[in-house]
């Protein structure tokens, strides 16, 4: 059947306006693909909210708090915060616990109350509290995104309920492992957008708890204000005398987080051993990929406060290329910490030893291209350890602690520098369960799209998008056109 001119003509261009609309899907797809962009929807969907870990804190505090904004009304951060310290006094009200009584000051419009509050500890604009002569402030900066200095609102209400944390309690106090003056200044301290950890370690400000560099090379004792020590990817072995003060100290009831570097045990392998966790030698490579070419791993125990309300989110963990742990039996005074045959199986679980003296949980699995060498297809790449499982909660005992992470890029500011993070969740979620604070850190959730699929989901939305669509429009438009005809 011919088609006239005029259905010709009309033919033509739907066919052009379908091979447009396939291009610009092309074109899109490729683009979230290659930056994977966060969408913040919070600030324009509905009220501010107040997150579980903020009621939390507000019913374990008690008396009165006076939350003083001091911000000028040109601020990003005047109304939106306004309407959060609103929230957040309407929350108090309703939980047995602390009472917030709200001051709000442009400090362009009252200079003279402005100047008091600043004499009281109001340093800038920002978040003054007050309690019983306590005092904590929280700068403006903290309020915002950190890039592009627009309000971010899950930063806010974290930074509101650190400083509600640090007002009513002593802080923690979280060791960093140093390797000496020659390393410059400490890692957390380095803000390289890569490779720096400047995000974890504001992360765990944001939670109250305080940062100070620790050497083991010094001679002493661990600080005794310091409740846990980070190891996050040494560079240098410790040396014998280093180790034995390590160990003294996590028999005594310390806690420990060690995230390996890529290659080398750094003279902690006979010290996780002793906790029953062994680091395999050789990387493995993650089959599950993000569009960033990082490995993927959603394989989170349920059951370990650490993992629990990431998995139950749905979370996904990102690793480049993690070391494989595996649980071992291990001599740990008289502990003997047992091996099933699957350690590295995908559905974590807890392992005790016989006599009840340590508990090994695997945390995260990961899908791997399994080698010769390496056939497991999948591995292990976080385990938690606790001394002392087998007497009652009850006894006046400090259990000592350890977490193992076979990769220390997780925490990097490539994964952590964004509140839209399942890798900041995990590392800050590993150091509450360390220092023993209640409630989960993960601060992602309500009002945040992430768009971070999985290769093999790409392909398939790009299937969908580009081929599908264009497919069935371009049938509906030749039965129109074949009806015309």
């Amino acid at each position: 059947m011919r088609l006239s001119k005029g259905q010709r003509k009309w033919f033509c261009g739907a066919i052009i306006c379908v091979a447009l609309a396939l291009l610009a899907a092309i074109l899109a797809d490729t683009l979230l693909a290659r930056l994977r962009p966060t969408l913040n929807l919070s600030a324009y969907c509905g009220e501010p909210t107040v997150s579980e870990r903020g009621r939390t804190t507000l019913t374990e505090t008690s008396g009165t708090i006076s939350v003083a904004c001091v911000l000028p009304s040109e601020s990003p951060a005047a109304a939106p915060v306004g309407q959060l310290l609103r929230k957040f006094a309407q929350v108090s009200r309703e939980v047995a616990g602390a009472t917030i009584e709200l001051e709000y000051v442009d400090p362009r419009e009252d200079a003279g109350t402005a100047a008091r509050l600043m004499a009281q500890g109001a340093d800038g604009p920002g978040l003054l509290f007050r309690q019983a002569g306590r005092r904590v402030f929280v700068p403006e900066r903290d309020l915002l995104a950190a890039q592009g200095g627009i309000y971010d609102p899950v930063e806010a209400e974290s930074a509101v309920t650190a400083a509600l944390m640090r007002l009513s309690a002593e802080g923690v106090t979280v060791g960093w492992l140093t390797e000496g003056a020659a390393e410059g200044r400490p890692a957390y301290a380095d803000t390289d957008p890569m490779d720096g950890f400047s995000g974890f370690r504001r992360a765990l400000e944001r939670e109250g708890i305080r940062i100070i560099p620790v050497s083991l090379q010094q001679a002493g004792e661990i600080p005794e204000s310091v409740s846990a020590l980070l190891i996050m990817g040494p560079h240098h072995d410790l040396s014998a005398a280093e180790r034995v003060r390590l160990e003294e100290w996590l028999d005594r009831g310390g806690r420990l987080l060690c995230a390996l570097p890529p290659a080398g045990d750094v003279g902690l392998a006979p010290l996780l051993e002793q906790w029953g966790i062994r680091v395999e030698t050789t990387p493995r490579v993650p089959s599950r990929n993000g569009a960033d070419g990082t490995g993927l791993a959603d394989r989170l125990a349920d059951n370990h406060p650490i993992t629990r309300e990431l998995t139950e989110g749905g979370a996904q963990v990102t690793f480049v290329a993690p070391r494989a742990l595996r649980m071992v039996a291990a001599d740990h005074g008289s502990a003997a910490v047992s091996q099933p045959s699957d350690a590295s199986a995908s559905t974590p679980r807890a392992v005790s030893s016989d006599h009840g003296s340590v508990t090994v949980t695997p945390l995260v699995s990961i899908d791997t291209l399994p080698t010769e060498t390496l056939p497991d297809r999948v591995a292990t790449v976080m385990m938690a350890a606790e001394s002392g499982s087998g007497m009652g909660a009850d006894l006046a005992f400090h259990r000592g602690r350890v977490v193992v992470v076979g990769e220390s890029g997780f925490a990097t500011n490539r994964f952590t520098r964004g509140h839209a993070s399942a890798n900041r969740d995990l590392a800050v979620n590993a150091v509450r369960w360390l220092v023993e604070l209640p409630g989960s850190g993960a601060s992602s959730g309500a009002g945040v799209l992430r768009v971070g699929q999985d290769s093999r989901a790409w392909r398939k939305d790009f299937a969908i998008a580009v081929l599908f669509v264009p497919a069935t429009l371009c049938l509906l438009l030749w039965l129109a056109t074949r009806r015309r005809g």
